[in-house]
């Protein structure tokens, strides 16, 4: 089976790449990702695929143009939806449809995405979606639920030195993560803050009441 894999970064493939050699596919990657902001990272999770294509002798085809205004020209309107929400569901779809067409155009026997491999993502929407995309553009999807691998996979980077994101991709994704991140070190700080305050309280209270014993003991004695 020719196999066109979207490939949204390189730690989601390290270990599925394998899997899915062993079960007969001649893979061929695919990285399209208009979702991934902002442009130095879009630039390092494409490098990381292609350092990981080198290595796994991977056919890549790869679009390098940074797809920020068409990620915001669909997404408009969805700037606050949760992460998960109507936003994300968007983003699955744009870059299913992109690779069903693709796979289309150039006769491969079926695609898939490594959206599927992640724990992080909607695998049943994904699913559907590319079930959809499939029936529409006239061509196979194939479906292989490999979220199993996570860990493996990751193993695989860390030992490659392969970047690792720390956020799923968009710009809204990036504040959520980091936002978030840093309303938990400014709670930190204050409950350390708050820690440090009764700390210094039982001190100067024990301070005293040695004072005090000392008094009067000083009393006592004269």
């Amino acid at each position: 089976m020719n196999l066109l894999l979207h490939i949204c970064c390189a730690p989601c493939i390290a270990a599925p790449l394998a899997e899915l050699r062993r079960g007969g596919a001649e893979v061929t990657g695919f990285f399209h990702n208009p979702n991934i902001h902002p442009l130095l990272e879009f630039r390092k999770r494409l490098r990381a695929v292609e350092v990981l294509a080198e290595q796994e002798k991977l056919g890549l085809i790869g679009r390098p143009e940074y797809g920020l205004h068409e990620f915001l020209r669909e997404t408009a309107g969805h700037e606050r939806d949760p992460e998960g929400g109507a936003r994300c569901a968007i983003c699955y779809r744009m870059r299913i449809n992109a690779t069903a067409a693709l796979a289309r155009r150039e006769r491969f026997d079926a695609f898939t995405t490594s959206m599927l491999f992640s724990r992080h993502q909607n695998h049943e929407l994904i699913s559907s979606m590319a079930r959809e995309a499939a029936a529409r553009e006239g061509v196979a999807f194939h479906y292989a639920d490999l979220r199993d691998m996570v860990e493996a996979s990751m193993e695989i980077a860390r030992k490659r030195s392969l970047y690792r994101q720390q956020y799923c991709g968009c710009i809204f994704s990036e504040y959520e993560r980091y936002e978030g991140r840093r309303e938990e070190d400014k709670k930190g700080r204050r409950e350390r803050a708050t820690t440090g305050e009764r700390k210094n309280e039982g001190g100067e209270e024990g301070e005293r009441g040695t004072r005090d014993k000392d008094s009067g003991a000083e009393t006592m004695r004269s």
